[in-house]
């Protein structure tokens, strides 16, 4: 049985939205559309069926198997969930407009699809998400999927090859440009937080989704640096956890000394690390009489902040110290951490080890301008 209003379900998992649809009544947790079903219901039926709620212990065998319903759903990350719903979402609408049926869907209905959003201009790895959703969609509802026909096959390999453009990977934030940004910061307590949340990504190479998600509870201080749990990781999905080092340094890019005075300043003791603040209005005063300076004051949440939070962050601080804010993001923390260690002339297999990648070849995609930058075979020649 799913409980919406189990207190251990995390509310933000239930878009309400989608609950107060004025077609959910049409359209259930346990119902599979019909074959040929309005694509406004396809819609809503696939929202409701990605929604991992957190199954209450089970008494019956029907209950038991709601739950294993349940299981299944979460065994996709929560942003997969959502890219797979804003996905299906552009499906249905597309299929409603062009008198097409969203399930099942033909290879051919598919294939004018995919091939109408190429024409819109959007990115290889954008249709890549499409085809991948459709794909769950149809496995979900129980039909053979379309994606799997050598009609859209073919289709979808002619969008590759003639819309094929370079990755734009955003600009690594490295030493000197580290630098630049974080002296920018004034030590204001969204700077304290900013400060300490720039130099952390940065030292353990972390993921903006894994920066977001510290939690004091994963933070064990040691003589020489701390070290901090991810209870989950990208190459972790089974949750058994990754522990990463942040070092104490001597200089003014420590990252043990930058969170400790954050921590110290907003008194977190416990909850998330890094949260969303607040400025509170300034104190009223009576009319006529003269405003006194006053220092900002702030409220601190209790929610951790977002993935797009570290890139707002990111992005602020570099355009601030006079760099091109545009060219950075959250990901520039860790590619900049990378990158310093080649410059470094780190091996490869302590990068790896450090950076926490699955293997190798995905590393090297770090890697390879950055060593052929400082290790070119003919600088010395040339």
């Amino acid at each position: 049985m799913i409980r919406a209003d189990d207190p251990a379900t995390p509310a933000a998992s239930v878009d309400p939205a989608i609950l107060s649809s004025p077609s959910a009544d049409r359209v259930t947790l346990s119902s599979t559309p019909p074959a040929g079903a309005d694509p406004e219901d396809v819609a809503l039926w696939f929202d409701l069926e990605t929604i991992a709620l957190l199954p209450a212990p089970a008494a019956s065998f029907a209950e038991a198997e709601a739950a294993a319903a349940a299981y299944r759903r979460a065994a996709r990350a929560n942003n997969t969930r959502r890219a797979y719903r804003a996905a299906v979402a552009r499906f249905c609408d597309w299929c409603a407009d062009h008198g097409q049926t969203a399930l099942p869907a033909t290879p051919e209905t598919v294939a004018a699809f995919l091939a109408a959003e190429a024409g819109q201009g959007l990115a290889v790895n954008t249709l890549r998400l499409r085809h991948a959703a459709l794909r769950y969609l149809h496995l979900l509802a129980g039909y053979p999927p379309p994606t799997a026909s050598p009609l859209v096959s073919a289709t979808f390999a002619g969008i590759r090859r003639a819309h094929r453009r370079p990755l734009r990977k955003k600009t690594a934030l490295v030493l000197e440009l580290l630098r630049a940004a974080v002296q920018a910061i004034p030590g204001t307590l969204p700077g304290l937080r900013d400060r300490a949340l720039i130099l952390t990504g940065f030292a353990a190479a972390l993921r903006p989704s894994e920066l977001a998600r510290l939690d004091m509870s994963a933070l064990t201080r040691h003589e020489d640096g701390i070290a901090l749990l991810l209870p989950w990781r990208k190459n972790d999905q089974d949750g058994e956890g990754t522990t990463v080092w942040l070092p104490a340094g001597h200089s003014d890019l420590c990252p043990v000394a930058a969170l400790e005075t954050w921590l110290a300043a907003a008194e977190i003791s416990e909850g998330p690390l890094f949260r969303r603040l607040w400025r509170l209005p300034l104190p009223r005063i009576a009319r006529g009489a003269n405003r006194k300076p006053v220092a900002d004051r702030y409220r601190i949440g209790t929610g951790p902040i977002d993935t797009d939070s570290v890139a707002l962050v990111v992005k602020k601080w570099t355009g601030l110290a006079g760099l091109d804010g545009a060219a950075f993001a959250g990901h520039s923390l860790r590619r900049g951490a990378i990158s310093s260690g080649v410059a470094q002339g780190v091996h490869i297999a302590r990068l790896k080890q450090f950076s926490g990648h699955a293997s190798l070849k995905s590393l090297e995609e770090y890697v390879e301008l950055d060593e052929l930058r400082h290790n070119h075979p003919l600088k010395d020649v040339l």
